[in-house]
């Protein structure tokens, strides 16, 4: 899933990233003619990327139920093709500015289906671990790739299309689950459904076929703005790496840094546990386990289009005051029956919650050191993606020893955290706002 650009959402203060004209050697100026075919070719890219893990949260449980796996050895297996994924993308990340755009997403989407067809290809648990490895890691740098074409977009159109791409994403992966899971439900073999997703190729077409902007000299994570100066976001880092760290000294951006991780926690568990819930745990069917993971996206893609509005009407500190309670009473309500209505109405409060929490904490750790916003984030990021790579393989130990339903409720525990530390943000917001340090969220 995309983490690297999804948390933003329309109203957001973003980086100002102004439109440029660029002229061929011809004298055409081409910049200006075919971001709408770019735009058309991320909409898919993005739904494509959605598509994939909405049939992945589906069909875990059937991939752990082939191979005979209890939720620990798949945790263990989840935490194994993350790690790989945060190590490659910081690995090779770059790449994207030094081979080209097109180039790097052709390698990266191919790579990427490969990994997919390893799904439905495994058929022992190291076959399977080789191949979250494979899957995990070019996904991530599918996922980069999109990304940066996404701000060179915003770049050359002079608008801002970012949070609408993520929510392509959530569209696909809600079309995903309801997809697998009616497939599931007809007898489709899930190994066919997996292979079903592999017109991928497709993309790799469109993406040798398309006109894709070349980087800014640099790399386009470091934009200059009029008068060649570096931009506000890299200032902070010119001055050296010792800057960054001073800020993981900062209670109030911790406080910040511990929000988001509890919310990428909570959102992980939800994406690679709640089809496992509803179809192992509970007994459901497949199109029911398939609806409710679906729900469950749809919610943070109606969240994500809503945030913007409800935080101009209430607030920072409310909404996540809110979106903690809520998340909260929403797990607890999905954990305290075996209706299926109350359990999917349980996963839609919590989907809807979780929408807010990221990006508001990211929000917030730019107006803690507004000098410094780009720095801050980067340690709320770090901090917070921490908490996405844990909580999976934390759900699967603990359901090991007390099963996946007691195991779920870390997401309830993890909802009261957010809300107590919301507490406690504007209580330390005030106070280091009086040393002229930062500002009150």
């Amino acid at each position: 899933m995309p983490l690297s650009g999804k948390y933003l959402w329309p109203g957001a203060r973003r980086p100002t990233i102004l439109a440029e004209s660029r002229r061929d050697g011809r004298g055409g100026v081409r910049a200006r003619m075919g971001w709408k075919r770019l735009l058309g070719l991320e909409l898919s890219a993005f739904g494509f990327f959605g598509l994939f893990w909405g049939c992945f949260a589906v069909l875990l449980a059937d991939l752990s139920g082939s191979l005979g796996l209890s939720p620990g050895p798949l945790g263990v297996a989840l935490f194994l093709g993350a790690g790989a994924s945060i190590a490659t993308m910081g690995a090779l990340g770059w790449a994207s500015d030094r081979l080209g755009r097109r180039a790097y997403l052709i390698l990266a989407a191919g790579a990427f289906g490969a990994g997919i067809a390893g799904l439905a290809l495994s058929g022992s648990y190291p076959a399977l671990l080789a191949t979250l490895v494979v899957l995990y890691s070019f996904s991530g740098l599918y996922d980069v790739g999109i990304n940066a074409v996404a701000v060179d977009l915003e770049r050359l159109s002079g608008m801002r299309f970012m949070s609408y791409l993520h929510v392509a994403f959530s569209g696909g992966a809600m079309a995903g689950a309801l997809g697998a899971g009616a497939l599931r439900q007809a007898g489709v073999d899930y190994r066919l459904v997996y292979l079903a997703l592999l017109p991928l190729a497709a993309l790799v077409l469109a993406f040798a076929a398309a006109r894709f902007p070349r980087p800014e000299d640099g790399g386009t994570d470091g934009e200059r703005p009029p008068g060649g100066g570096p931009s506000a976001a890299a200032a902070p880092e010119a001055k050296g790496g010792a800057g960054r760290w001073e800020l993981y000294r900062d209670r109030s951006l911790l406080l910040v840094a511990a929000i988001a991780c509890l919310g990428l926690l909570a959102e992980g568990e939800m994406e690679h546990w709640s089809g496992i819930y509803l179809r192992d745990t509970l007994g459901l069917a497949a199109i029911v386990g398939g609806s409710g993971v679906a729900v469950f996206y749809g919610a943070m893609a109606l969240g994500r289009l809503a945030s913007g509005w409800l935080i101009g009407r209430v607030g920072n500190h409310r909404t996540l005051l809110g979106s903690g309670a809520l998340v909260a009473v929403g797990m607890l309500l999905a954990l305290a029956t075996t209706r299926p209505a109350l359990v999917v109405g349980g996963f839609l409060l919590v989907g809807l919650a979780l929408a807010a929490v990221a990006p508001l904490a990211f929000s917030v750790a730019g107006d803690l050191v507004p000098g410094r916003a780009g720095a801050a984030v980067s340690v709320v990021t770090t901090i917070g993606y921490g908490g996405f790579l844990l909580g999976p393989p934390l759900v699967g130990g603990l359901a090991e020893a007390i099963g996946l339903r007691a195991a779920l409720g870390i997401i309830a525990v993890a909802g009261v955290a957010v809300f107590a530390l919301s507490l406690r943000l504007r209580k330390s917001g005030a106070e280091a706002s009086t040393k002229g340090d930062v500002g009150a969220p």
